[in-house]
């Protein structure tokens, strides 16, 4: 009796949870209101029920398009899943199919992975629908294990519906045990518990067990009797037909399946009272009516499949057609992009041969220097035009890896070839530029040593390196890289960016202020409001930060907010030097700036971190260049070197505070 219960059960396994709580709560009709969910839910259902094909899809369509409107992704996907129902019940399972794939593109487009139990729910239907309950039985087990049965007891009510269907055509007791897990607090309803009822009774037949069947008979007829308006009678003839088979009332039987709407479903009912009855030829006449009937639904099913086929064909051909015009569209953008790459390609060679003169130009100066005491101003003044250089691709780079920072930005699959070849523009620009930054370093007052010079490189030149191929891989992906790999991609494209400006910009200030000469403090601030201001400014370095640990930014102060000092730009260089290594290898808690009066009559201000604890014999060493406490850091390690060179020319004073045992404590004093 596969047919008997297929149309029936089907139609009614989804819309049973979704539109009958929904009836019991319309508002009354001389009550003037705007369309509700509810209003456009009955009417879907009515629209189903109908079987007429263009009230149904306008139906389905208005109601996910208000939906998709307030983002209800739940009940959007179950009306979808409507669709699905709809196409199986007519056999129309090309057009089911389509559905389906269509389904699944659509929720991993909105990454609402948590309803994809409802593509293998629309597969179970598909191959009901199609006579294979074994294939059923498979997705509905696929689209249980899918289901948070927590937060959606509903479509976990469905699946175990709908798997007991599957079952009940070969394994009834493991049907009835599918609905023995039906969620419990939604039988309490009697429009569902009667559906249910309904339902056990026929497996009940099935099985033959007459006392099982009396049993779920009672309930199922005390609610239809006590309770009618709340009766679900989706399945009322076939339970009728079942329980005048058990009392043996032929007569009756075939009186409740003549009034069963759908031919091939009387029919089948006619057989099996006719078999139980002994009469052989009416059965074998019934039969002969059934496979014509579904012969005719075949054909009609066959003729509806090659319809759609041919509508897919016509589809394609016009898509060919439109690929024809794409094509010749693109060869005439081919043609204009080798133009444009021909003026770019001039526009680099111009750059290379211009980066090569600044080359050149550098070396003369650093041999001037050599010659001459005054060549020094020279070369300062030859690092700050490369600095100027650097300015836009590092402030380029430090933007983006702030922005990526946030795991809250997204960037539309469209947008990424624009973004990342700014990215790697400007990359390319550091790469260009960090020879003569290194080489203006190593011929500076104090000068570096080869090895010196090689950290330099392997600290700057790997990660710019990652950097750019991983722009350059992002952009010829054209948008195509799966979102976990691409949010992978990103943090990598960040960490790199965040390292290469901050010790690009360091490298820079390390080398032009490294001959001591005095800086002038020629700005005039509230020294609350300067030391707020570059805290404020301050962002978590990327590479730090660790899932498994919180860091904080606190500001405190013991200094009136009206006291003004004298100061230059460079103190907040100084400060965002003590910030990085204070947020760098913090393990926790908070990254505090102090502000207070010192003992000299002068004020002083103190970054601290909670974290590792800096032994006191390098409490000196650590404002060498290149130090590195330890051997796994790959970091320039120029940072605290810099930042006391920096203080020096302000006339301050830079010192680890050694008394400090919760972590790392730096004093700038003297302002």
């Amino acid at each position: 009796m596969i047919v008997l219960y297929m149309k029936k059960i089907v139609f009614t396994a989804v819309l049973l949870a979704i539109s009958i709580s929904l009836v019991a709560r319309q508002k009354p009709a001389n009550q003037q209101q705007p369309v509700t969910q509810e209003q456009l839910l009955q009417n879907l259902y009515v629209a189903q029920a109908s079987g007429n094909d263009s009230a149904f899809y306008k139906a389905q369509h208005t109601l996910m398009e208000y939906l998709k409107q307030r983002q209800d992704w739940s009940t959007y996907y179950r009306t979808w899943m409507n669709r699905v129902i709809y196409e199986v019940n007519h056999k129309r399972f090309h057009r089911a199919y389509i559905e389906i794939h269509h389904l699944t593109d659509d929720v991993k487009a909105r990454h609402q992975e948590q309803f994809l139990y409802m593509a293998n729910m629309g597969l179970g239907f598909f191959y009901n629908g199609r006579n294979q309950p074994e294939m059923g039985e498979k997705y509905f087990w696929r689209a249980l294990k899918g289901i948070d049965a927590k937060k959606d007891p509903i479509a976990l009510f469905n699946a175990y519906l709908s798997l007991a269907q599957s079952l009940s055509f070969k394994q009834p007791l493991k049907a009835m045990a599918c609905l023995d897990s039906l969620p419990q607090q939604m039988l309490k309803n009697p429009m569902y518990e009667s559906g249910v009822l309904g339902y056990r009774c026929i497996i009940a037949n099935k099985m033959n067990d007459r006392k099982l069947f009396y049993r779920y008979f009672s309930k199922y007829d005390s609610i239809r009797q006590h309770h009618p308006e709340h009766f679900n009678a989706a399945n009322l003839e076939q339970v009728m037909v079942c329980y005048h088979l058990m009392q043996k009332d032929y007569q009756q039987a075939l009186a409740w399946c003549d009034s069963v709407e759908v031919p091939q479903m009387a029919t089948e009912l006619r057989i099996n009272v006719y078999e139980q009855m002994g009469n052989w030829q009416q059965a074998f006449h019934a039969s002969q009516l059934k496979d014509s009937l579904m012969l005719i639904d075949e054909r009609e099913s066959i003729e509806q499949h090659l319809a759609d086929l041919t509508r897919d064909i016509d589809n394609f051909q016009a898509e060919q057609e439109k690929a024809e015009i794409r094509r010749t569209q693109l060869l005439i953008v081919l043609l204009m992009a080798l133009a444009i790459i021909g003026l770019l390609v001039g526009i680099l060679i111009y750059r290379h041969v211009k980066n090569r003169r600044l080359k050149d130009q550098f070396l003369q100066l650093q041999e001037s220097r050599r010659r001459i005491e005054a060549g020094q101003a020279i070369r300062r003044a030859f690092v700050s035009t490369i600095q100027d250089k650097l300015k836009s691709p590092v402030s380029v780079l430090m933007g983006y890896a702030r922005v990526f920072n946030n795991p809250n930005f997204l960037l539309k699959p469209e947008e990424r070839p624009k973004r990342y070849k700014d990215i790697l523009a400007a990359a390319q620009s550091v790469e260009s530029l960090m020879d003569p930054v290194l080489d203006s370093y190593a011929r500076g007052a104090v000068g570096i040593t080869d090895e010196e010079k090689q950290i330099c490189i392997n600290a700057l030149r790997a990660p710019l390196l990652t950097l750019i191929n991983t722009a350059e891989l992002i952009i010829d992906s054209n948008g195509q890289i799966p979102h976990d790999e691409y949010m992978q991609l990103r943090a990598g494209v960040c960490r790199d960016a965040y390292h290469v400006a901050t010790s690009t910009h360091q490298l820079i200030l390390f080398s032009l202020y490294d001959d001591d000469v005095p800086t002038p403090k020629s700005d005039k601030i509230g020294l609350n409001e300067l030391a707020r201001s570059i805290l404020n400014s301050y962002d978590l370095h990327p590479s730090s930060i660790d899932k498994n640990r919180t860091v904080i930014t606190e500001f405190k102060t013991t200094v009136p907010d009206d006291v003004m000092v004298n100061t230059s730009p460079l103190l907040q260089e100084l400060l965002n030097c003590l910030l990085d290594n204070a947020d760098k290898y913090a393990t926790g808690g908070k990254v505090l700036m102090s502000c207070y009066a010192d003992s000299y009559g002068t004020y002083a201000i103190s970054v601290s971190n909670e974290g590792p604890v800096i032994p006191a014999e390098d409490a000196e060493r650590i404002f060498d260049p290149f130090v590195h406490l330890s051997a796994d850091e790959q970091s320039l390690g120029i940072g605290l070197s810099l930042a006391r060179r920096l203080a020096a020319s302000m006339g301050y004073s830079l010192a680890l505070d050694t008394e400090y045992t919760q972590g790392a404590r730096f004093v700038v004093t003297g302002i």
